[in-house]
């Protein structure tokens, strides 16, 4: 399979004739291409994770505005903070937790 893919690469470089790119050393226009592209890809990341962050808070917030549901997301945001921490401790080894066998 990778004999046949490398064949048909070969073949569409030897069939497409276009012009070869040509870097016009350090300032050359493929240079300005290139961190026009680093510069846009820092933007959409940004953009991706401040949306991802709003779509996840938002309804979290809306929950917080009820007196009950308030309660009830900060113990389980609470809760949720103490079994990883435990987690992470019993993985670390931080504790003196031990496991007995009922054999």
């Amino acid at each position: 399979m990778g004999a046949v893919s490398s064949v048909g690469i070969i073949l569409l470089m030897l069939l497409l004739n276009e012009e070869k790119a040509l870097a016009l050393g350090p300032e050359g226009p493929l240079v300005e291409e290139f961190w026009d592209n680093v510069r846009r890809y820092a933007l959409y990341a940004l953009t991706v994770s401040t949306g991802a962050i709003y779509t996840i808070v938002q309804p979290i917030w809306e929950l917080l505005k009820n007196p009950i549901s308030a309660i009830l997301v900060i113990a389980l945001f609470g809760g949720g903070i103490f079994i990883v921490s435990q987690v992470v401790s019993a993985m670390v080894g931080v504790t003196d937790f031990t496991y007995d066998y009922g054999y």
